[in-house]
């Protein structure tokens, strides 16, 4: 019988940390592959929305720390880019290829739920819309993202705040997958893909 509970137990700290899923919109659009001579590429930050930012306090920066990640997820995939977030002081004046990201969703769910119920029940949801633009100011591919972080047991500790930033950093893991290469990333991501 001990032996039973130890499993259990087991199985269900195992199962008990937050799971996130990424998803991809259907309107993601692929004018033509990145340029192969792109040696820097400046993140745009938009602001966000009155109303998009939801159930979270202490979040005014989600655009801004949103950019930083996805600077910091970009760096290795492209360590011969010149990678900067506009506004900040190595930004490059004229950048090969411009990122423009705008958080359409920032949602910290419900904390309760998701310790009482769990299985999807007050998950933290983040959504963005990113554009690839180079020099001349062409499109090249844009797309929505969004990443849905959930407790499978109703196990989650984290606050609010700290379980959607976690959340925003798996978003910008998604986007910098998606901006290092679009096509490659829409065949993968058709249907979705869960990383912890």
């Amino acid at each position: 019988m001990k032996l039973i509970i130890s499993v259990l137990l087991s199985t269900l700290l195992l199962l008990a940390g937050c799971t996130s899923v990424e998803e991809r919109a259907e309107s993601t659009r692929i004018q033509v592959p990145l340029p192969k001579d792109v040696r820097s590429a400046v993140i745009q930050a938009q602001p966000m929305k009155e109303g998009a930012l939801k159930n979270v306090k202490g979040l005014d920066d989600a655009p801004q720390f949103f950019a930083r990640v996805l600077k910091t997820e970009l760096i290795p995939r492209h360590p011969d880019w010149q990678i900067a977030v506009a506004g900040e002081k190595d930004a490059v004046s004229n950048p090969d290829v411009t990122v423009n990201t705008e958080l359409l969703e920032v949602d910290g769910g419900d904390p309760a739920l998701r310790f009482l119920i769990g299985f999807g029940a007050g998950a933290v949801v983040s959504r963005v819309k990113v554009s690839i633009v180079d020099r001349a100011g062409r499109e090249l591919a844009a797309s929505e993202i969004s990443e849905h972080t959930s407790c499978p047991l109703g196990a989650c500790t984290e606050d609010n705040e700290a379980l959607v930033r976690q959340n925003l950093t798996s978003l910008a893991h998604g986007t910098a997958q998606f901006i290092t290469n679009p096509s490659e990333y829409e065949k993968r991501r058709g249907s979705g893909s869960e990383s912890q």
